[in-house]
């Protein structure tokens, strides 16, 4: 039988927004919100958040929620996925998949996490990416990241820039990625790469080292929480969640 881990990294000393991991969304942690609803997806047989922050571990302490203290010295989320799996391997515990749920994306559909471990299958590839199509400013946000796709759903390549050149829609790439275990650990050994540190993109690191990246398309286009401004957007696009009114009461209690 094969397992499934879920990393759900997290750090308060983010450049632009510094603490949102703990910013309230509806009077609930951000950090949360992504935990509950990947608990929704019914997923993971282990889902833990990745932090290298006493603070968050203290917060993940009241509320019960596993919770491992990861290296400060980390320049992506994957190397800290990575430094996770290592940590769990050593205590007897292993995983064949692993899905890393970034924190600050808190409103993702618990389907689409499903989605995104079926992709393994459905691919045969050891490393697979959600995205969804965008149009409009988010073309020339630098804060999005684009993909460009194949006609065979691979992923070719990542940039914060406009791309396609003059184009009104695109790709969007979201923070949820799946790795097979040794795909991870690979990772983890690799040399950063020129356009990986240039563009500041994780998954640069594999398709430059010409390891292939599936892309699976997202059922709910969700953003990012880069600032303090998206905030009340997320919120304004929460407004009607059908799965907020399983998890909200437990934070707003204690």
């Amino acid at each position: 039988m094969r397992r499934t881990l879920g990393v759900i990294p997290a750090r308060m000393s983010s450049s632009r927004f510094p603490g949102k991991p703990l910013e309230k969304i509806f009077g609930v942690p951000m950090i949360a919100h992504c935990y509950e609803r990947a608990l929704l997806s019914n997923t993971c047989d282990e889902l833990v958040i990745a932090t290298p922050d006493k603070e968050i571990m203290d917060w993940a302490k009241k509320y019960d929620i596993p919770t491992i203290l990861t290296s400060h010295s980390h320049e992506r989320a994957t190397e800290r996925a990575a430094e996770v799996t290592k940590l769990l391997e050593q205590e007897g515990q292993f995983y064949d998949y692993i899905l890393l749920l970034q924190g600050d994306e808190p409103q993702i559909f618990p389907n689409d996490i499903k989605e995104l471990k079926k992709a393994f299958s459905i691919s045969k590839s050891d490393v697979v990416n959600l995205i969804y199509p965008i149009h409009g400013s988010d073309l020339s946000d630098a804060n999005v990241v684009k993909a460009i796709i194949t006609k065979s759903n691979k992923i070719s390549f990542f940039t914060r820039a406009h791309v396609p050149y003059g184009s009104k829609k695109g790709i969007r790439q979201l923070g949820m990625i799946g790795f097979t275990r040794d795909a991870l650990l690979n990772y983890a050994q690799l040399e950063m790469t020129e356009l990986e540190i240039l563009e500041s993109i994780d998954m640069m690191r594999f398709l430059e080292n010409d390891i292939p990246i599936f892309a699976a398309l997202s059922s709910f286009p969700i953003i990012g929480v880069d600032n303090p401004s998206d905030i009340q957007k997320v919120e304004s696009m929460m407004k009607n969640d059908t799965f907020l009114i399983k998890y909200k009461k437990k934070y707003l209690e204690l």
